[in-house]
């Protein structure tokens, strides 16, 4: 069994894992999409750095558990393996993902505006079901965004990567059949921008 299959095996068993994701999930590997230097949660919350060229197995343990994992710290300020203050960036927990996914209820055929590309790995997940060009992703961080554009055609999902504030949305694709943010976002401020670039119904 590999690790994706052991992931999504996991996944399946908690009851999180739509069927209609399942083989995004069984196709795209998680580990093309996390950088190299990592910080993982320890049994106590305190991030510990992990380094794919040092400890590979650790590395890939780390990348197919159903954990978060940092991959920035104050706005690149702080470097690995260093641990800073402020999460800014990080791959979410598998079983997160595929909730939020299965929130999002995206129908085949359908345009869909990602705020916070972050790593790459959920556009791609949503461009292997929907097809790379229903897929917008906009990322305010420029170093970011060039590491999840490269992981993503590396991976064969050449989505629309912008470089951009989210709060603007991205109008020249507009409308979107679904909007998704997989950044922080408050109740009762969300931008007005992701809804009137929403479809009707949408």
């Amino acid at each position: 069994m590999t690790k994706t299959e052991h992931l999504v095996g996991a996944l399946d068993m908690s009851g999180v894992l739509p069927v209609d994701w399942r083989d995004a999930f069984l196709e795209v590997p998680r580990d093309a999409f996390l950088p190299a230097k990592i910080w993982v949660d320890d049994e106590k919350g305190e991030p510990q750095p992990i380094d794919r060229g040092s400890d590979l197995d650790r590395w890939l343990e780390s990348i197919y558990a159903n954990v978060a994992i940092v991959t920035q710290f104050d706005d690149g300020a702080t470097a690995w393996p260093a641990v800073g203050v402020h999460r800014t960036s990080s791959a979410s927990e598998p079983a997160m993902v595929a909730t939020m996914l299965d929130c999002l209820d995206v129908q085949e055929g359908q345009q869909v505006l990602e705020i916070g590309t972050g790593t790459g790995y959920n556009a791609a997940l949503l461009a292997h079901r929907l097809g790379s060009s229903r897929v917008t992703t906009v990322e305010v961080d420029r170093v970011i965004a060039g590491a999840a554009r490269t992981a993503l055609d590396t991976a064969g999902y050449p989505v629309r990567t912008i470089i951009g504030d989210g709060a603007a949305g991205w109008p020249d694709g507009a409308p979107y059949h679904r909007v998704i943010a997989t950044v922080a976002a408050y109740l009762g401020a969300l931008p007005y921008e992701w809804v009137r670039q929403t479809a009707p119904g949408g």
